[in-house]
């Protein structure tokens, strides 16, 4: 593993947001076919959010061949998206998929604890999306705060661990095991890397419902802005994975074809 200061973060992410500078056209198909199948599955109630985040890792691991592609200064092409769909790669990174259902489920318990359930009983997941002071007022934003400050580390060594399991060739646990003492090792850089696209995003996202509002469109662009985001970040993990494991071979020729 190389060495890696804590200035390499904002590197890193920077050099994420760079490759949609140079692929705009590509990895937009990337981030809009990732929508695309988000929003399908959120049509199935509760299974089809379960299945979006036990499919972070697979779509992660997608979004990350496009920049070893740009990378390697060849095309994007609407099926690196599907990447992670191959086995037996695809039943390991579904593996990590359980551990961060696992995670998100001990965030919602954490936030629960704090609750106040009459209140709850009286608001719907929309109330809640529509008017943020809803969750304060219902208690749930201290067992929030809590439960994230456990979830995003957890969420770096899950994604971490993604490419590792589909370039190394790793079993789950063992990918996850080099995962976290290739984050404990960069710790400075992780967290360097973390606050800055928390800050991104915190900032876009405000801006977004200043110009927008918190109506149907204002919602819509928040969710373009969400999924450019999540895309351009793991885009910066993949320089992350490169700069302290080394850069994988390009894809063969077939998945490369415009």
């Amino acid at each position: 593993m190389n060495a890696t200061p804590a200035s390499m973060g904002w590197t890193w992410l920077k050099a994420g947001f760079s490759m949609l500078r140079r692929q705009p056209a590509g990895l937009s198909t990337l981030f809009f076919g990732y929508m695309l199948l988000t929003t399908l599955l959120s049509i199935l109630p509760l299974l089809g959010q379960i299945a979006q985040i036990v499919l972070m890792p697979v779509f992660a691991v997608g979004f990350m061949s496009a920049a070893r592609q740009i990378e390697a200064g060849l095309p994007v092409v609407p099926a690196m998206l599907g990447a992670g769909f191959r086995k037996p790669k695809f039943g390991r990174l579904c593996r990590l998929g359980a551990v961060n259902l696992g995670a998100f489920f001990l965030v919602v318990a954490i936030a629960l604890l704090f609750a106040d359930f009459d209140m709850l009983s009286k608001m719907t997941p929309a109330d809640l999306q529509a008017n943020p002071q809803l969750m304060q007022d219902a208690g749930l934003l201290p067992g929030l705060l809590v439960g994230c400050a456990i979830y995003i580390p957890v969420l770096f060594v899950i994604s971490f661990a993604a490419p590792i399991v589909f370039w190394n060739e790793m079993a789950t646990g063992k990918a996850l095991f080099y995962s976290f003492f290739a984050i404990k090792r960069a710790a400075g850089a992780f967290f360097v890397f973390a606050v800055c696209l928390c800050v991104i995003a915190f900032v876009t996202m405000n801006l977004m419902r200043m110009v927008f509002g918190g109506g149907t469109l204002g919602f819509a662009m928040l969710q373009v802005v969400s999924v450019l985001l999540y895309g351009c970040a793991h885009c910066a993990l993949y320089v992350a994975y490169a700069h302290i494991f080394g850069a994988p071979a390009a894809e063969p020729a077939p998945l490369a074809k415009p």
